[in-house]
């Protein structure tokens, strides 16, 4: 694997790395229950369930389990109510991490390609972007729609290497999953992770990705370290574990 300073590109996940979208999550979750006659959620970590596209999060929220569905009517009928609520909110609650627009000023600042691969849907992840006042840092914003699979696939990988005309390995992907980490891998990128991100409460590190960062104000300067991946990775998961994550989704 190249190393860090080798790295010609860089793709992004959004919620839960870039954005907090938890709250908005959480306000259209309930919205969506009160409208079925369901009993409130009154989950405070809603982002425990995030991360894999909002059809099993709307299988989650309806049967109060991370690995639970409900019958087809029953999540058409709560697909529709949700993503209604959420597009009403218009963002509403999102806010950028700490340290997010100085990552993105610099890696701007000196030309490095940024896109953004995420399993929401192309045309939100646009809006909120350009709400937030950072979609123009971006090269490409590559959403479920707009690949065969969604993360863990490779697909947004690597269609992001092919338009930007890089080889795979000269990405590297940040995020703050197991996702994240198994997408890179599949498609021989590098992976950075983030401390707070979406992992079904789970630390990050146990994913194994090639650095875990506080805040993405410390990237610039890992993509500046000569040191191999690997060896990065090993030295930061020898310290203790990060403060807990935001609310976040």
């Amino acid at each position: 694997m190249l190393p860090a300073t080798e790295v010609k590109a860089v793709v992004f996940e959004l919620d839960g790395t870039l954005v907090n979208t938890a709250a908005d999550v959480r306000y259209a979750a309930e919205e969506m229950l009160a409208d079925l006659k369901l009993p409130s959620l009154n989950v405070e970590h809603v982002s425990d369930w995030l991360g894999d596209g909002s059809d099993k999060l709307i299988h989650r929220i309806l049967s109060r389990k991370i690995d639970g569905s409900v019958p087809d009517p029953v999540f058409r009928l709560g697909s529709a109510l949700f993503l209604k609520a959420y597009q009403r909110r218009n963002h509403a609650s999102a806010e950028l991490y700490p340290g997010v627009e100085v990552c993105l000023r610099q890696l701007t600042k000196k030309k490095v390609p940024m896109v953004v691969v995420t399993n929401q849907a192309t045309s939100l992840a646009n809006d909120l972007l350009t709400q937030l006042g950072i979609r123009h840092h971006f090269a490409l914003v590559l959403g479920r729609d707009a690949l065969q699979e969604p993360k863990p696939s490779p697909d947004g990988l690597l269609e992001a290497a092919l338009l930007l005309q890089v080889n795979p390995d000269q990405l590297v992907m940040v995020g703050g999953s197991v996702n994240d980490v198994n997408a890179a891998r599949a498609a021989g990128c590098g992976a950075v992770c983030v401390s707070y991100g979406y992992n079904y409460g789970v630390d990050i590190r146990y994913a194994a990705p090639d650095a875990v960062l506080d805040s993405l104000a410390d990237f610039p300067t890992y993509l500046q370290d000569d040191k191999p991946r690997a060896t990065k990775a090993r030295s930061r998961r020898g310290k203790s574990t990060a403060t807990s994550a935001k609310e976040r989704r």
